[in-house]
């Protein structure tokens, strides 16, 4: 089975962020939106009250249609004016809940009573609201106290005192979901700053580090040149020469790591020559047996795509180290006029795959593709095998 580690070019190069999230674009899976905004919270409420209002009016006794009326327009005042105090919506619906069934005029204020309970108790609360809120939960029994109404007596203010309890407890978890939202939010904010502050950090370390030793050489040929100017002109040609060389070199260098930079890929300093040797000679030193084949000059290869090739490399003899039967590996290394082919191949291990859980393979993946280049993992014939192909150069990025 062909392993592959695949994932979208707009995706490598992607910014994090810019700024602070509103708190009602934060989604949640499975989080009705209602639980999501307070506004539409209270919205929804004031809807839901107001229907219940018009099932209170429309089964009142005698005179009771005016309490009946007077506490319809509650929670739509309510979602209109946003600062309304919470003890001020609970006094408005239960005094006339608290008179209509003690008089037994109303039968189902409790209902709109019950849903402005939840509303203050989601909301932002002051001592005041408690006490409200305590002396809302109460009220049932109140009525209990002076009704003569034998359903009121038995079973009627248990019943009103339970659905308070639930709209109290409901309002608060609700509360509570709103605090998580807004703690995710600021934990977000802070993860995104830190990202940009590690980000901008990391550029200037790789600028300095791709560019200070190009224009240090510089420096040192110009400052030879003006030593032996007058004593040996053609030494001093020669240094210039070579100062023009070498900021030719890293000023090619500076353009692919910005090109790779814009394209979303982490930046490294330039392989120095030799450093492929050290490398491989690390892992003989580890006991590893490498067999390396390179066919092609690799010094025409750009800086960006030998970056990557040593990078390539790198994870692929580690993945050998931890995951191959035997510690083997045969690396080809194919220059061509337009492209740079390496491979590796080593024995399967006991495991499906050599590449393990796939995610130092999978970071290959997006540097590769930074450079408009293939990546592919996968076994055959009874070997892992990691094969990139680069670009020789990168377009755009020559002097």
């Amino acid at each position: 089975m062909t392993k592959r580690f695949l994932l979208p070019r707009e995706e490598v190069g992607g910014h994090r962020g810019r700024n602070r999230p509103d708190r009602r674009l934060t989604y949640i899976p499975g989080m009705p939106p209602l639980l999501r905004d307070g506004d539409e919270f209270v919205i929804g409420a004031a809807l839901l009250g107001t229907g219940f209002g018009v099932l209170n009016l429309a089964y009142t006794l005698r005179w009771g249609w005016i309490l009946a009326l007077v506490m319809l327009p509650a929670l739509i005042a309510r979602a209109c004016w946003r600062s309304m105090p919470g003890w001020l919506l609970l006094a408005w619906v239960t005094i006339p809940t608290v008179i209509g069934d003690s008089l037994v005029v109303t039968q189902t204020p409790y209902m709109v009573v019950i849903t402005a309970l939840a509303v203050v108790a989601a909301g932002r609360k002051g001592r005041a609201d408690v006490v409200a809120m305590g002396l809302c939960l109460l009220s049932p029994f109140l009525i209990w106290w002076f009704t003569t109404n034998d359903w009121n007596r038995r079973i009627g203010a248990w019943l009103w005192f339970g659905g308070l309890l639930i709209g109290w407890g409901f309002g608060h978890v609700v509360r509570q979901q709103w605090m998580l939202i807004d703690e995710l939010d600021r934990t977000r904010t802070r993860l995104a700053e830190t990202a940009v502050a590690e980000d901008r950090q990391r550029i200037a370390r790789d600028l300095h580090d791709l560019v200070g030793h190009s224009f240090s050489v510089v420096l040192l040929h110009l400052s030879g040149a003006r030593m032996i100017l007058s004593s040996s002109p053609a030494e001093a040609e020669e240094a210039l020469r070579q100062a023009e060389a070498v900021g030719r070199k890293g000023m090619d260098e500076l353009r692919q790591a910005l090109m790779l930079m814009h394209q979303g890929a982490h930046v490294t300093a330039p392989i120095e020559p030799g450093e492929l040797d050290r490398m491989l000679d690390k892992y003989r030193d580890a006991g590893m047996r490498i067999d390396i084949d390179v066919a092609g000059d690799m010094d025409g290869v750009s800086a960006a795509p030998r970056i990557v090739l040593h990078d390539v490399l790198r994870e692929a003899l580690t993945n050998v180290a931890k995951h191959a039967r035997s510690p083997e590996a045969t690396v080809r290394i194919g220059v061509e006029r337009d492209r740079v082919t390496v491979r590796v191949a080593s024995e399967l291990g006991t495991s499906s795959a050599n590449g393990g859980s796939g995610m130092g393979l999978a970071g290959l993946e997006h540097r590769v593709a930074a450079i408009d280049g293939t990546f592919e993992a996968q076994p055959d014939a009874g070997h892992w095998v990691v094969q990139a192909r680069l670009p020789r150069r990168l377009t755009g990025a020559s002097a």
